[in-house]
């Protein structure tokens, strides 16, 4: 008797002991950890909406630049740039149809590929990547092709989905690529018309491919079907990862955020299986009014363009997240539709970044003199990047759409900065 009172006043001591071991535990974890749970099979790492180590600012030191105003470098449109082994920019000009590479030091050393039909040439390229064999992969969007050329601009060849059999490829528009091991992804759509010419179904893939052009693993897809005679075009709907939403890591493996309102990122196995989904909590902002302006006036170019009426049904929201990258060490870098808002001064804009396991650990902030409405930002390696400036501007007119804004004067001349992350 006397034993099991014993045991029973101290059962209670005992347990608020261990409660408090517990507590300890639980307020000692980083704010923003994220917590992994199952579901379907699938590890989904849930995080919340602040990252545990909190927010860092990197300060950038200018190093080079060129174009704008005073230069005697004219840029089109700056639309994609890679590195070299050596440290050289591959500038892609999508306008201009030539990539223009500079040296480290920012000397413009030598100019690839023109506009044209023949080898080597190409019309309107979308991306640039360096192709498996280490030639350079202009990729044009319609005929959707990735035409090669050599780091001295000799004509190196062309890749088409399919291959020498153009009946297993049929895609209309090419419109991202990266190099794999010895395979390529590919993001893009394919369109089909209906035999009776009443309305066509898009269907938009990202998909691995080898040299010959064949597929080989589908991640991702969804389907559209289009009525011409009643055209309506509803935004959510037609969304898909391209462009440049999606990312490979030094793993093969496939990054992706397949849902347009949510924050979440399913990461692929180069088999096409699901490895993980990185979430995060995130209420996407309202699009602010040069958002609305720019999209409201790549529609009325293309109203233009097209010899039939359609309506569109615009979404209150830019896409959840905008870009991803992997970096280096396989740290995940995301920008968001807010990543750009409401920043410090002197910010141009704050990544999330991630942990190879997709854990939120902290944000980065760019501290960069710029537009946040307007340019584009580059990372270059570990330790420089690249500001386009102008580069929405230059984007719209292309597509004949004007400014970005609506009232605002002529474009400058579209100019770059190169600068070195210090520390």
């Amino acid at each position: 008797m006397k034993r099991r009172m014993t045991v029973g006043f101290r059962s209670p001591l005992r347990r608020a002991r261990v409660w408090g071991v517990v507590l300890a535990l639980v307020a000692a974890l980083p704010a923003g950890a994220g917590q992994e749970v199952t579901v379907a099979g699938v590890v989904h790492v849930k995080n919340g909406p602040s990252p545990s180590e909190g927010r860092q600012t990197l300060e950038l030191e200018k190093l080079w630049s060129a174009g704008g105003e005073d230069d005697e470098v004219l840029f089109g449109l700056i639309s994609q740039v890679r590195t070299d082994e050596e440290g050289n920019l591959y500038l892609l000009d999508t306008q201009l149809s030539e990539v223009k590479v500079f040296s480290p030091s920012g000397r413009l050393v030598k100019t690839l590929s023109r506009e044209g039909e023949g080898p080597g040439e190409v019309r309107l390229p979308i991306d640039l990547l360096f192709m498996p064999g280490g030639s350079l992969g202009l990729v044009q969007s319609f005929p959707g092709k990735i035409v090669q050329v050599d780091r001295e601009g000799h004509p190196a060849g062309t890749f088409t989905i399919g291959g020498a059999d153009a009946a297993q490829g049929g895609f209309v528009l090419m419109l991202d690529a990266l190099a794999r091991g010895e395979d390529l992804v590919i993001a893009g759509m394919q369109i089909q018309m209906k035999p009776d010419g009443t309305g066509q179904t898009r269907t938009r893939i990202l998909a691995s491919y080898g040299m010959d052009g064949r597929e080989k693993v589908r991640y991702a897809s969804s389907s559209t079907e289009i009525d011409l005679q009643n055209f309506r075009v509803v935004e959510r709907d037609d969304y898909f990862v391209f462009p440049r939403r999606w990312a490979i890591d030094a793993q093969g493996r496939i990054y992706a955020p397949i849902e347009r309102d949510r924050y979440a990122i399913t990461v692929y196995n180069p088999d096409g299986s699901v490895a993980r989904v990185i979430e995060r909590e995130f209420s996407p902002p309202k699009r602010s009014p040069i958002e609305l302006a720019r999209v409201q006036s790549v529609i009325d170019a293309q109203r233009r363009q097209v010899p039939i009426e359609f309506h569109v049904d615009l979404a209150e929201t830019e896409p959840a997240i905008a870009r991803i990258q992997v970096r280096e060490g396989g740290e995940i870098w995301v920008a968001h539709s807010g990543s750009h808002r409401d920043q410090p001064e002197g910010v141009l804009m704050t990544y999330d970044v991630f942990d190879p396991s997709g854990h939120f650990v902290r944000q980065v902030s760019i501290a960069c003199q710029g537009n946040r409405d307007n340019d584009g930002l580059f990372f270059l390696g570990p330790d420089r990047v690249l500001l386009v400036k102008g580069l929405a501007d230059a984007a719209m007119a292309l597509q004949g759409a004007g400014s970005s804004a609506a009232g605002e004067e002529e474009a400058e001349p579209m100019e770059i900065v190169c600068y070195r992350i210090r520390g």
